[in-house]
């Protein structure tokens, strides 16, 4: 049985290890944030820009709703625009979200704070998308 935890304890390890080797990106707010996953869906134009940020989980840290707005906003032209490689067709979408912690993708997790938005991608900015 020691040996099973063991085993547990070290893969999960590896799993986190390369979250924790992104660097820190301080956004609008104030909050730090991790990047964590880019998922990119070229048949629909479509990317999707993940990070973790602890400090959703804290109702007395979480910024309000117009502050995490600009924290996606900023994340989807700071990181998602100018990082893309050159002579790579723009995405017509970007969909930035933030976690409290990892999650998989698609799986609904009602213990875990998550915000999302979605930009359209005109003319080299991000434009928010009204739902």
């Amino acid at each position: 049985m020691r040996n099973t935890l063991i085993k547990t304890v070290a893969l999960a390890g590896l799993a986190t290890a390369p979250l924790l080797a992104e660097p820190l990106i301080t956004v609008p707010s104030g909050q730090s944030v991790r990047f964590f996953e880019q998922r990119d869906e070229p048949e629909s134009g479509i990317t999707r820009l993940r990070f973790i940020a602890p400090d959703l989980a804290s109702p007395l840290k979480r910024p309000s709703f117009e502050d995490l707005t600009l924290d996606l906003e900023a994340l989807c032209l700071e990181f998602g625009l100018q990082k893309l490689p050159p002579n790579v067709r723009q995405p017509v979408q970007i969909i930035v979200s933030l976690s409290a912690q990892p999650i998989e993708f698609g799986i609904a997790n009602p213990d875990v704070v998550q915000v999302f938005e979605a930009f359209s991608v005109e003319n080299e900015t991000c434009m928010l998308e009204m739902f």
